[in-house]
């Protein structure tokens, strides 16, 4: 899976062909080469010996697509044959040449045909390491842009984000910094440095962005009762039933109690300068997930788009509270995958019993808000209906409670 790890770039042509490999993989790249330096050098001990027999050295026949061992300065590497051509050299002998790709690597070779290796029967199952790439939706500016490019880059290790999966992955490189600043998009740092632009098309399909959920809590049972706390109560919707969103209280991880540290964390990584000019969104569509910042507590949350209203003003949820506002673009930032690793906590439910005017609904919310609440699944709730819920403060039922008040 390469949705999201961590890479170091081995090879760039430009910001729309370059060539990554895992961090995980580079024991294996040392280990290759290793094995092929070793092959190399007994074939050569070989070779010297035939030679003394008057038996030649063996030319590899070899064709385009052929997986060979080829040389880059002293030492061995696997490659591919991508063409062969005959070049004539300083006396005007014809030479037999050939194109090669590092498949480890992804740089491109010119090689004599003589002096391509057999690859060991060992080597040759392995699929290439090195993985061709191109940043997504950004147009370079020149050669200033691959400049700047590889200037980011200066063998660090990052977090690729791939947003669209072709036989060329389009992704965006994730650096992460030490002058507390968190994280940086090398691909928004590009366009925000005047380095390159993003070159949006108005239907392109962002597949593993738009995919990107937050986990989900488990669906809750008929019967089942648990502890939970009012996170927001909803405006009286037009079925006059009261719908909440809640807190669980009573799991067996406590992951509500987790979110005060999340919060934490997103407000080192969001509070630093230049954070809109960072990680701020270039567009915005329904699902996408995202951080968003309170204008009123200055607080970072996760949030979800539901709407785009209108230019960049967007209809946000906050996805641990249930409460939607109406935000800002320049409020809201991308959010790392290291803060979708806790669910979404807002669970929201409805109570069976209508009332009317929002001075009720103002007494009931006076009536649970701060205090744990006994929620006892009335009705298991499906995709499109809320699950109906029975709530206790103290072992006084609430619902009965809002009878009173029904007409």
């Amino acid at each position: 899976e390469i949705v999201n790890t961590k890479v170091y770039v081995s090879c760039i042509e430009s910001i729309n062909k370059f060539y990554v490999l895992r961090a995980n993989d580079v024991k294996t790249i040392v280990q290759i080469q290793k094995e092929l330096n070793l092959e190399v050098e007994n074939n050569s001990m070989e070779t010297e010996d035939n030679n003394e027999g008057g038996k030649g050295v063996e030319v590899l026949d070899i064709k385009p697509g052929y997986l060979v061992v080829a040389k880059f300065h002293d030492n061995f590497y696997r490659a591919k044959v991508l063409s062969l051509f005959i070049k004539l050299d300083t006396s005007l002998t014809k030479v037999n040449m050939a194109k090669i790709l590092y498949i480890d690597y992804g740089n491109i070779g010119i090689v004599p045909i003589t002096s391509t290796r057999t690859l060991p029967s060992s080597l040759l199952a392995l699929p290439p390491l090195a993985i061709q790439c191109s940043l997504f939706d950004c147009l370079a500016l020149g050669e200033a842009t691959t400049t700047a490019f590889r200037g980011l880059m200066n063998k660090h290790c990052l977090l690729l984000e791939m947003m669209v999966r072709k036989e060329v992955l389009e992704v965006d490189l994730i650096r992460e910094v030490r002058d507390n600043m968190g994280y940086t998009s090398v691909r928004d740092v590009l366009v925000s440095s005047g380095k390159a632009v993003f070159y949006s098309i108005p239907y392109t399909t962002i597949s593993n962005m738009e995919e990107r959920k937050y986990k989900q809590l488990p669906s809750l049972k008929d019967g089942s009762v648990h502890t939970v706390m009012l996170s927001h109560l909803h405006k009286l919707s037009n079925d006059q039933l009261p719908q909440l969103s809640v807190q669980l209280l009573s799991d067996k991880d406590k992951l509500a109690l987790q979110l005060p540290s999340l919060m934490d964390q997103m407000g080192e990584v969001y509070g630093v300068k230049r954070s809109e000019e960072l990680w701020g969104l270039g567009r915005c569509w329904p699902g996408m997930v995202c951080a968003v910042r309170d204008s009123r507590d200055k607080m970072w949350y996760r949030g979800q788009v539901v709407k785009v209203v209108k230019g960049r003003m967007v209809r946000v949820k906050y996805v641990d509270f249930g409460n939607t506002e109406l935000v800002p673009a320049h409020r809201m930032r991308r959010l790392f995958e290291d803060f979708m690793e806790l669910p979404a906590l807002a669970i929201r439910v409805c109570m069976g019993v209508k009332v009317e005017g929002v001075e009720v609904m103002a007494m009931l919310k006076e009536g649970i808000d701060l205090v744990d609440l006994e929620m006892k699944i009335v009705e298991e709730g499906c995709e499109d209906i809320l699950p109906r819920v029975e709530l206790k403060v103290e072992g006084n039922s609430v619902n009965k409670w809002l009878k009173q008040f029904v007409c």
